[in-house]
């Protein structure tokens, strides 16, 4: 698949019927591609090389996304999600004098352009060294401690991506996809929207608050349920939270499971208690494992090959190594990062792992989580927090111990916890683990972990350096340090 049959695909569906909406409208593949092709050559007429975007998920983030595709612009994504200073750090880093943007007014040097075109977003462009237009796409990734690194991706990795989803999934499998997740994150944007685009699927785009989204962790389930029956939606990309409420839906008897066809979940370690209930059930979840670097998908379950609690197989064109436990992927992957040189030959995934025999890759944790205990034990802390998670006791369940005799959890209590049922809950789960693995102690926080306090990244994993330094006192108190 190269640029010009993807354009080609979408053009042959042009008499499908299907459609492309969001809050406020509704097209066609025929429109969608007019306004497309309009918007390239408008675009290219104002000599733009990296264009930077900043909305939240609508007709008009496609627009611009297929329009910069179709022009061969770089294209920046800005995610909505990012603090204001980091926003701004990115397009700075990026050499980025052109953004696309849905806020009604951006910091001082960012002056608003008059456009000719139609499109519900304000064009923005400020002063300042300008780069060429050497990648299709720059996404930003989220470091636990350093700051997000930009992912110079060219367009033939990311149609890789959508070819090796589409051979690996049945060609009917669905039919109406719901973006959820945003589409700044590289996962949405092409595992999601891309591909449903090259399968000729009716595609919904609406906007976060309208689907009880409120900023990165904060979901109106009532909302969310309706949105999910409203759009009729059979395809879905979630996080482990979403998925889990959805499964809540459908246990509460307010969704019925033979609407979805295909959920594809990732981004976190997806709790085993929460696929066998959707099993259960018979909601179609299945888990996947993505890197920026290579195009997002790595490894996925699907209908054909799925076994629940790995993350699947490789998709085709990557192959996957483990060196001393860490997973790593050679393949077509990324340009490099921005910034760097040559892209290097092998992507180090910083995950711990391991492959059967059959080909299906399990993720254990992060190489560089790894508590080493006083003992000499080498733990994951991922390892205790999968099996924490989902309790009626705490809604935050992180694990720390490096360098300590024993193993702390510092956790969220819920409102309805007390100290003994924590208590018996934690021995339930030590039951579980070898002595070496097991919670000796728990410490309540003084506050939920988030990404105000920056004790989370912006896709909502433990900054663990930031949360250890912060209860560093009542750790040493523990062990008598």
């Amino acid at each position: 698949m190269n640029k010009s049959e993807f354009f080609q695909r979408l053009q042959a569906h042009a008499k499908t019927g299907a459609t492309i909406s969001d809050d406020r409208n509704s097209i066609g593949y025929d429109e969608l591609l007019q306004r497309v092709e309009n918007l390239s050559y408008w675009l290219q007429q104002q000599d733009i090389q990296r264009l930077g975007l900043l909305a939240d998920n609508s007709l008009a983030w496609l627009l611009v996304d297929l329009a910069a595709l179709h022009a061969g612009i770089t294209l920046v994504p800005v995610p909505p999600f990012f603090t204001k200073p980091q926003q701004q750090q990115l397009l700075e880093h990026a050499q980025v004098n052109h953004l696309f943007s849905d806020q009604p007014a951006l910091d001082a040097g960012w002056q608003a352009q008059t456009i000719d075109t139609q499109l519900s977003l304000q064009l923005y462009c400020q002063n300042g060294p300008s780069a060429a237009a050497d990648s299709c796409k720059i996404t930003y990734t989220s470091g636990s401690t350093a700051a997000p690194k930009g992912v110079r991706l060219n367009e033939q990795v990311l149609f890789n991506t959508v070819a090796a989803i589409d051979q690996v999934l049945p060609l009917t499998i669905a039919c109406r996809h719901l973006c959820i997740m945003p589409l700044a994150v590289l996962l949405e944007n092409i595992a999601g929207v891309w591909l449903a685009l090259w399968r000729g699927m009716t595609i919904h785009l609406p906007s976060p608050l309208s689907i009880g989204l409120q900023g990165s962790s904060q979901l109106n389930l009532a909302q969310f349920w309706q949105a999910l029956t409203n759009y009729a939606a059979d395809s879905l990309i979630t996080t482990p939270a979403l998925a889990a409420a959805v499964l809540q839906g459908v246990a509460s008897g307010v969704l019925n499971a033979s609407q979805f066809s295909f959920i594809a979940v990732g981004g976190a370690a997806v709790p085993a208690q929460l696929l066998n209930q959707a099993a259960a059930v018979g909601l179609p979840i299945y888990q996947g494992y993505g890197l920026s670097e290579c195009g997002s998908v790595v490894t996925l379950n699907t209908p054909a090959a799925n076994r629940p609690g790995t993350v699947g197989k490789a998709l085709p064109g990557l192959t996957l190594h483990l060196h001393d436990g860490e997973l790593l992927v050679s393949g077509k992957a990324m340009d490099g990062y921005l910034g760097t040189e040559a892209p290097p030959s092998i992507i180090a995934t910083g995950d711990l792992a391991s492959c059967d025999d059959d080909g299906f890759i399990t993720i254990y944790g992060r190489k560089s989580n790894l508590l080493i205990t006083s003992f000499g034990r080498n733990i994951s802390p991922e390892w205790p927090e999968n099996l924490a998670a989902h309790s009626a006791y705490w809604s935050q369940f992180m694990v720390c111990g490096d360098g300590y005799p024993g193993l702390v959890a510092l956790l969220t209590p819920t409102a309805e916890a007390s100290s003994m049922a924590i208590d018996e809950a934690i021995k339930q789960l030590n039951e579980q683990l070898p002595d070496y693995a097991q919670i000796t102690a728990w410490i309540a926080t003084n506050e939920p972990f988030s990404q105000e306090n920056q004790q989370l990244t912006f896709n909502n994993r433990f900054r663990r350096a930031h949360i250890v330094a912060a209860y560093r006192n009542q750790l040493d108190a523990i062990f008598g340090g």
